[in-house]
């Protein structure tokens, strides 16, 4: 009798942009799942392969079964690839700009030119050379691979998206809506789910106007100065709290997105066109601070949000559910985010800690293995963000041995109550424990942390720790059981994935958290997903009666999170951190 065959499943997103690598076991387990960025510490991996062929074997050695037969799953369709291929230098509007004298051309719409021309080079390339370095690296350990196909399956982009919002949610059932850049076809989708039967896609009908409000939201950065693939997007939110509403500027927006039932849409060509002409008075010119545009960034993110509530509105009146999924690379806005249960009528909202094009390797990985699994269902829980990579311990001990630094090694009480008790008294510090996060966001496990309680910490950290903009926010790391004192319309949020409003008379207690508009990007920290970011908070309350702690991500401005140690040590002597705790390891600066 023939034995079953073990199989594990392995998603690779490559859509140029945020590639990465997710790793599902023959349970269903998600057992790794992290960003390019990471490992080559450039800021969202532009047209570099997830499976990176240095790494990729250490990553299936030690995150699939042994002997198991690997699925590879691809978050693209088939079709979808061909169609890039065929059409690659292709539409409309290069059309247009070809027939047009150059001084009569928009620049916005030659932005948009270039970057459309710039997706549709790129991204059929890096989708041919999915998993190329994978089964190469597998055919160096197993001879026999070489000369076997391997076994590969496509799925729909927004499905993918899709799978990871569900599959990773709380939810027994819910409606499901993806809100991104571009996908197959479209740019949103809108499905049902039910745990353990397949994501229903639900019929939209085409329309000829059809938009994208991931390509709004660049429209505004590029106006804001900022740019596409820096990770600025972020910036214009920040931005927007230290603006007001501009009507002139709206009249000019709103026609560029508008809800048509469970379409997105926009004005006719002719008119999009003005806009772009009239929308030149209101860009940031060269020599301007940020904070001239704040006007533009508020009315923008006012616009995107009120858009995001209404098309869920609409998708709620449609399904009639009380849950909802929410996926794609607009998902990142926590502005829009933090309105949805507020002024919609679901009840309970779920986006995961990577809902753009990263997360979708883990959704391919996932709907490969429900499609062997077919009536299997995944816990219906939140799925725990840390699936990457950990320090490597040899660095650490290297580091100890050679780095000449005071580092001591504590046990877990002591360590929590050095770190608790530096912070209470100013410190800024490096945290670094246990398997990174899996999305864009520190979730306590590669944090930099400070005391709340001041104001001035904002612009400390910002000018000496992350060498960025003083308009940018920090996120409150709370502990979840406190979380309605301190907010309104509480609503947990595992991922810090979207920003709730300060109950007015805790915003003075936690001024370095609380964002000029009284809102608040949030981490509800539970003990059962982080025990031990869950018991430095605690410490740090039962110090000062603040059941909070400034969480932002270990980086400085323009690199992504932190990796290796080495990665680490860098931060930490080439900025204003005045301590670096990872693992057991507690390393303080001599003082000058």
């Amino acid at each position: 009798m023939q034995s079953e065959v073990i199989r594990n499943y392995v998603g690779i997103a490559n859509s140029f942009h945020d590639s990465a690598i997710a790793v599902v076991n023959a349970e269903g387990k998600v057992t790794f799942a992290e960003a390019t960025e990471r490992y080559l510490q450039t800021k969202r991996a532009i047209n570099n392969a997830a499976d990176q062929y240095l790494r990729i074997d250490q990553i299936i050695e030690s995150s699939t079964d042994e002997g198991a037969e690997l699925v590879l799953a691809q978050p693209w369709s088939s079709k979808m690839i061909d169609g890039m291929r065929k059409n690659e230098g292709q539409s409309s509007l290069g059309q247009f700009i070809a027939k047009t004298r150059p001084g009569e051309i928009p620049p916005l719409l030659i932005d948009q030119y270039a970057f459309s021309r710039f997706c549709q080079s790129s991204a059929a390339p890096m989708i041919d050379i999915t998993a190329t370095n994978l089964w190469f690296g597998l055919s160096q350990r197993r001879p026999d691979m070489a000369v076997r196909s391997p076994l590969v399956r496509h799925y729909d982009h927004h499905l993918s998206h899709a799978a990871t919002a569900c599959f990773t949610s709380p939810f027994e059932e819910a409606a499901c809506a993806v809100i991104d850049g571009y996908g197959e076809g479209r740019s949103y989708s809108c499905y049902r789910y039910v745990a353990g039967q397949a994501i229903e896609p639900i019929d939209i009908p085409p329309h000829p106007q059809a938009t994208s409000l991931g390509y709004f939201y660049m429209l505004v950065c590029r106006l804001c100065g900022f740019g596409l693939f820096n990770g600025e997007e972020w910036k214009v939110m920040g931005l927007a709290a230290y603006g007001r509403y501009d009507p002139a500027i709206a009249a000019l927006l709103r026609p560029l997105i508008q809800v048509d039932g469970l379409n997105l849409i926009q004005c006719r060509f002719a008119e999009t066109y003005q806009i772009y002409k009239n929308l030149e008075r209101y860009r940031r010119r060269a020599e301007e601070p940020a904070t001239a545009v704040a006007d533009l960034a508020h009315t923008a993110q006012r616009i995107f949000s009120e858009v995001v509530v209404a098309y869920l509105d609409a998708l709620q009146r449609e399904t009639g559910a009380r849950n909802v999924t929410l996926g794609g690379g607009c998902l990142l806005n926590s502005a829009a985010n933090g309105l949805v249960v507020e002024q919609t009528g679901f009840e309970r909202a779920h986006v995961f800690s990577a809902p753009a094009d990263d997360g979708n390797a883990l959704g391919a990985a996932l709907l490969a293995w429900q499609e062997d699994h077919r009536g299997a269902q995944r816990p219906a829980c939140w799925q725990s963000p840390y699936l990457g990579s950990e320090m490597s311990p040899e660095s650490i001990e290297r580091l100890l041995a050679f780095g000449g630094l005071a580092a001591v090694q504590l046990d877990s009480e002591e360590l929590l109550a050095r770190t608790a008790r530096s912070l209470a008294d100013g410190k800024i510090v490096g945290w670094v424990q246990g398997r990174a996060e899996f999305g864009p966001r520190a979730l306590g496990n590669r944090s930099i942390l400070a005391d709340p309680r001041s104001g001035e910490v904002k612009e400390r950290i910002n000018a000496r720790v992350k060498f960025r903009e003083e308009f940018r926010p920090f996120a409150p790391a709370i502990l979840a059981e406190h979380g309605a004192e301190y907010f309104e319309e509480f609503q947990p949020t595992p991922y810090m994935e979207r920003a709730l409003r300060f109950r007015r008379e805790m915003r003075d207690r936690v001024p370095g958290v609380a964002h000029v508009d009284g809102t608040g990007r949030l981490q509800t920290v539970e003990r059962e997903m982080n025990p031990l970011f869950h018991g430095l908070i605690t410490q740090f309350a039962r110090l000062t009666g603040i059941p909070i702690l400034l969480n932002t991500s270990f980086n400085v401005m323009g690199k992504p999170i932190i990796h290796t140690v080495e990665d680490a040590l860098a931060v930490f002597h080439t900025s204003g951190l005045d301590i670096l705790v990872m693992g057991d390891c507690f390393i303080e600066k001599a003082r000058s």
